[in-house]
């Protein structure tokens, strides 16, 4: 059956090659109809030209551009999208431009003892707080937002302000929402640049909280303004229903020379800071009730002021600070009140400041004693700026701090006796 087969195989080439012109050449077909020929050749003009496009490669030459294409296309459409590519690492903003978004974080860790007679000696560790900012511009340059939000040891996050603000042409701005604070310097500057751990223990006493309503400000060259209408100071997380009080803050800042982002920062990095002065007034006039049936009741007039003074020059800042109350009642936070604080940092190194402070406060209607407090401490900033900040430092009080406010200042009881503090805080702020 093999043999049979080759043979025919054989047969058929012969016959084959004897009807062939030539390898490579069209067949003749004698008798053929015509049309039959003229598909056969075509047929071979497509092979052809299909080997070429395989040798010469313009099919994926074609996928290439497709690909780049789409590629620019995509990156074209980013373009009008939020983008990271530019400015800080921490800001996305519109191809525009007029949405912009700004986030920063701020964290204190602190180690505390304090050491009070008749009482045993307390120590422990805490993370103070944590900032939560978003800040930046809406529909234009002229809007503008910013919201924080702190967390303490506690794990509950408190809303620390969150407005919304809109500039005139002429520079007057209006904010609405939960409103910064503007009454004394120490209360109105920066976290990240307060000195040493915290603001001083009588700035606690004057701290407005975080008031609800409206403010108006304006900022010239020397002197600027604000002027806040709220429902009160230190109304913070009540009920509207069952508050019927307002209230009024201003504050207006003098500055004969310097930098106004400077002048706010208690830190007079060497190099960075220019010479200035700032002189500072600031008031409150509270009315009307909150719950007077409550523990928290609050009632009648009340009048809160404040003066203060900041001078710094490169690698030296001085403040010194008055303030005075009047509010209905007593306890911690009523009474009429005097207190007074002073303090100056100086920079060893471009990297490592010490500073002191002196406080005094004095409540007009009440026996107790005179509260007395002194801090030395020291700061290190290893990247010559607030982003990382180590400080220790020792605090000494007399007196009674009884029925005075504990405002962020860890590590103070509120007792007769004299105390003795230690802290020490690592600050993180990007």
């Amino acid at each position: 059956m093999r043999t049979t087969r080759n043979g025919a195989l054989v047969l058929i080439l012969l016959m084959t090659w004897n009807s062939a012109e030539g390898w490579g050449e069209p067949v003749s077909h004698p008798g053929a109809d015509e049309r039959v020929a003229s598909e056969i050749d075509a047929l071979r003009a497509e092979i052809d030209e299909y080997r070429s496009t395989v040798t010469d490669g313009p099919i994926d030459l074609e996928r290439r551009t497709e690909v780049r294409s789409l590629i620019v296309d995509v990156l074209e459409s980013s373009r009008g999208r939020t983008s990271f590519t530019e400015g800080p690492w921490n800001k996305v903003s519109s191809t525009d431009g007029l949405f912009t978004m700004q986030a920063d974080v701020f964290i204190q860790y602190d180690w505390l003892l304090n050491s009070t007679p008749g009482e045993n000696t307390q120590y422990g560790t805490d993370l103070n707080t944590i900032w939560l900012t978003l800040s930046g511009t809406v529909f234009d340059p002229s809007w503008s937002y910013g919201i924080a939000t702190s967390i303490f040891s506690d794990g509950i996050p408190t809303p620390e302000y969150a407005y919304v603000q809109y500039e005139f042409e002429d520079g007057l701005f209006v904010q609405a929402g939960i409103l910064p604070e503007a009454f004394s310097l120490e209360q109105a500057i920066s976290v990240t640049e307060q000195l040493g751990a915290s603001l001083s223990y009588a700035a606690g006493q004057f701290d407005a909280g975080r008031p609800e309503g409206l403010l108006v400000g304006k900022q010239l060259d020397d002197h600027r303004f604000w002027l806040t209408f709220s429902n009160g100071w230190g109304q913070s997380n009540i009920n509207p229903l069952e508050n019927q009080r307002m209230g009024v803050m201003g504050r207006f800042e003098f500055k004969p020379f310097g930098d106004w982002d400077s002048l706010y920062s208690f830190n007079p990095y060497p190099g960075s800071t220019p010479d200035g002065l700032l002189l500072g007034i600031g008031g409150a006039y509270d009315w009307g009730d909150y719950d007077v049936n409550g523990p928290s009741a609050v009632t009648g007039d009340a009048t809160r002021a404040t003066i203060d003074l900041s001078w710094q020059k490169s690698g030296l800042g001085l403040m010194a600070t008055g303030y005075y109350q009047d509010v209905p009642g007593g306890g911690l936070v009523g009474g009429r009140r005097w207190a007074g604080v002073g303090q100056a940092a100086f920079f060893l190194t471009p990297t490592w400041d010490v500073y002191a402070r002196g406080e005094w406060g004095t409540i007009l209607d009440s026996e107790q004693q005179d509260v007395v407090m002194a801090t030395i401490g020291t700061s290190w900033f290893p990247a010559g700026n607030s982003q990382v900040k180590v400080t220790a430092e020792f605090i000494q009080s007399w007196g009674s701090t009884v029925d005075w406010l504990v405002d962020g200042d860890l590590g103070i009881l509120q007792v007769d006796e004299p105390q003795s503090i230690i802290r020490t805080q690592v600050q993180l702020a990007f």
